[in-house]
């Protein structure tokens, strides 16, 4: 290439261009409202390739520095990249589970939780309710743009983090660690709240039901209650659909400033 005149050196562009690779595509594969896991994988790694490629032109340095030939650093750096993605993915994608298992406790509560939703593209299956508020929260973020956001903080964290040096030692490990102990707090808030009408309507049912079959014991309320609160629990979530709402946009919102956080920690070092 030098008898052509063009100086290339593709030694560092390839691995300049994987490594921000590993660190995109670690992300994609956990965050939910990107490419979940209904999207075929073979989708999802070309879907981190254009990201990868969109990002590189801007990341490039104009002058590259030498690229160290220690295949352990080499695996090292590697490593990094996909233990970074793999906070950022987590932290990012923790509240959408929260409204999941607000729905799993609803189903719960509701005697549903037997009827499960058959999802082929996971090969598994899940909650009715849980599905549907993990859906809805993931429509709520896309709308309100925090999709937007969240790829701002992911692309503001190669200045944060580069991609050739290594977290320094500093005082960020604890603080990063209190932070995923206050997000996985944070996930029982979302489900007492998001169930709270239904739990609250139900238990009205349920201390209606005894009353009745205390004045009328021929009643069998126990077939009744399984159709009584299957009902109400649905009314329920659609009366109390506005707050919900309302709930998902702080809260997926609120995703995006943890991303923040997390990159953060992670440039104060280890």
């Amino acid at each position: 290439m030098y008898r052509l005149g063009i100086n290339a050196n593709f030694s560092f562009a390839l691995i300049f261009a994987s490594l921000i690779y590993v660190r995109i595509l670690t992300i994609v594969m956990m965050v939910p409202f990107l490419f979940g896991k209904p999207v075929p994988r073979t989708v999802r790694v070309g879907a981190a390739m254009v990201l990868t490629a969109f990002a590189y032109k801007y990341l490039v340095p104009a002058n590259p520095p030498p690229v160290t030939e220690d295949m352990i650093v080499l695996a090292m750096l590697y490593l990094k990249e996909a233990f970074v993605g793999l906070l950022i993915g987590f932290g990012a994608s923790l509240i959408f589970y929260g409204f999941e298992a607000a729905g799993q406790m609803i189903d719960s509560q509701r005697g549903m939780s037997i009827a499960r939703v058959l999802i082929p593209e996971l090969g598994s299956q899940s909650s009715i309710m849980g599905t549907f508020l993990f859906q809805l929260a993931i429509v709520v973020y896309l709308t309100i743009g925090g999709h937007q956001l969240f790829f701002n903080a992911v692309y503001g964290s190669f200045q944060v983090l580069p991609l050739f040096e290594f977290p320094k030692l500093g005082g960020g490990l604890m603080p990063l660690m209190e932070l995923f102990m206050l997000l996985s707090a944070e996930i029982l808030v979302i489900c007492v709240q998001i169930a709270a009408p239904v739990i609250i309507a139900i238990l009205i049912a349920d201390i209606i039901l005894g009353v009745a079959n205390r004045i009328a014991p021929q009643i069998n309320v126990w077939e009744l209650g399984f159709n009584v609160k299957g009902y109400l629990g649905i009314l329920a979530i659609f009366w109390s659909i506005t707050l919900i709402v309302n709930q998902m946009e702080r809260y997926t919102l609120q995703a995006g400033v943890n991303v923040d956080r997390i990159i953060e920690l992670l440039g104060r070092g280890f």
